[in-house]
């Protein structure tokens, strides 16, 4: 009778064990999903905070490109929503549903905010051998040879496309776009001559204008950028309507649990406000962004509004 009591007993601290085991949080590696190729901005940054994130398990960056995002986009909605994978994003995430008419996931329904990470500027860029020093002269050039011009951006839909369809919407003026899988093709492409310019992040840039292999034109933020001062905003330039900040930040699948997005929220932003993270980011032209989950569905939302009204003007479709 002794034993049986004893065996209950046990059988009872096990049950009640289970789900506070169960609960815990995370439970096996934290998979950080990006979708674009290794070596642009939003892939440094998330193995940046990868190596510095303390969950009590490893956290992994896992690159899924192609399909203009859709491809790791779609893979994460499809994952348990358990907060073990995270999926990085830029504004081509609020841009889906007024490109595509159809789509393999819903970005409001199947998502949810977790975090932004960092804001960094676009610039215009052009090969160092292109007779132009301005933006006024870039745009007078262009004028001049119809088509003839392009610019590289890190593919088709992103918000480097739409800025660059505003820009030949203000100016008027016929710029082919050349759409590559990511950053670095799209600045390489520049760099040798096989594309006349390039309106990427400065992340990617940055080391050819100042090498003298790249000339930049303007950024597009609102101040200068400490990181090339003597490249003048977009408005400065007399082009306002390509004024904005590019961004990155971090959903999850909906359904996860609130514990878990605070959980991963506040290691994120942990990590952002360590001095020496964000003086690294800072150095390759990013500015750490930590916010909340609320502040980070606002910009979700205010994006995607602003980026579709652009596509629509421009006539900017995927399908």
């Amino acid at each position: 009778m002794r034993l049986l009591q004893a065996l209950a007993t046990l059988a009872l601290a096990a049950s009640a064990m289970g789900p506070a085991h169960a609960q815990e949080f995370p439970s096996k590696p934290v998979r950080i999903v990006v979708p674009f190729p290794a070596g642009g901005s939003f892939d440094s940054m998330s193995r940046l905070l990868a190596q510095r994130m303390q969950l009590g398990q490893s956290v992994i960056v896992e690159n899924r490109p192609g399909g203009g995002t859709v491809i790791g986009t779609e893979y994460v909605a499809r994952q348990p929503a358990d907060g073990h994978t995270i999926l990085c994003i830029g504004p081509s995430f609020t841009m889906h549903s007024a490109l595509r008419s159809k789509l393999p996931f819903d970005t409001d329904r199947d998502f949810r905010a977790l975090a932004q990470a960092m804001g960094l500027n676009m610039v215009v860029a052009v090969n160092a051998s292109l007779p132009v020093k301005t933006m006024k002269e870039y745009i007078a050039l262009a004028r001049a040879r119809p088509g003839e011009m392009s610019y590289g951006t890190s593919g088709p839909g992103t918000s480097h496309n739409l800025l660059g369809e505003a820009l030949k919407l203000a100016a008027k003026v016929n710029i082919t776009h050349t759409p590559y899988q990511g950053e670095a093709p799209a600045v390489t492409a520049a760099v040798g001559g096989h594309i006349t310019g390039v309106l990427v992040n400065l992340f990617s840039t940055a080391p050819y204008i100042k090498a003298g292999r790249l000339r930049g034109l303007a950024v597009t933020s609102s101040d200068r950028d400490a990181l090339v001062p003597d490249i003048p905003t977009a408005r400065e330039a007399g082009f306002p309507d390509i004024e904005a900040i590019n961004w990155s930040g971090f959903v999850v699948p909906a359904g996860t649990t609130s514990a878990a997005v605070a959980r991963l929220n506040s290691e994120i932003v942990r990590v952002l406000n360590m001095p020496d993270v964000r003086e690294n980011m800072r150095g390759q032209g990013m500015i750490a962004t930590p916010s909340s989950p609320e502040q980070f569905a606002a910009l979700l939302k205010s994006d995607g509004a602003r980026y579709a009204k652009i596509a629509r003007a421009a006539n900017v479709r995927l399908d």
